[in-house]
């Protein structure tokens, strides 16, 4: 799997999804792609501008229909400097 914010690719680790802007970015309302397998299907829909000002939660579920895994994306902001 992979999950990007535009041309930024987040890190993933087992289920956490993790990602850090820089001071400033509005994350109230953004959008991600996520690129799964052939046949997996994604609930709920990434592209959709979402707010990631707390974390959320993202279900795949397999080509089979009955495998599922829950993704947790959660978005930072740095501090100012």
């Amino acid at each position: 799997m992979q999950w990007k914010f535009g041309d930024k690719i987040a890190n993933i680790t087992g289920t956490d999804i993790k990602i850090t802007f820089p001071f400033g970015k509005d994350i109230n309302s953004l959008s991600a792609t996520a690129t799964i397998s052939a046949g997996a299907t994604i609930s709920s829909d990434p592209t959709q501008s979402t707010d990631y000002t707390n974390p959320k939660n993202f279900t795949v579920t397999a080509g089979d229909g009955t495998t599922t895994k829950k993704y947790t994306v959660t978005v930072n902001v740095e501090k100012n400097k």
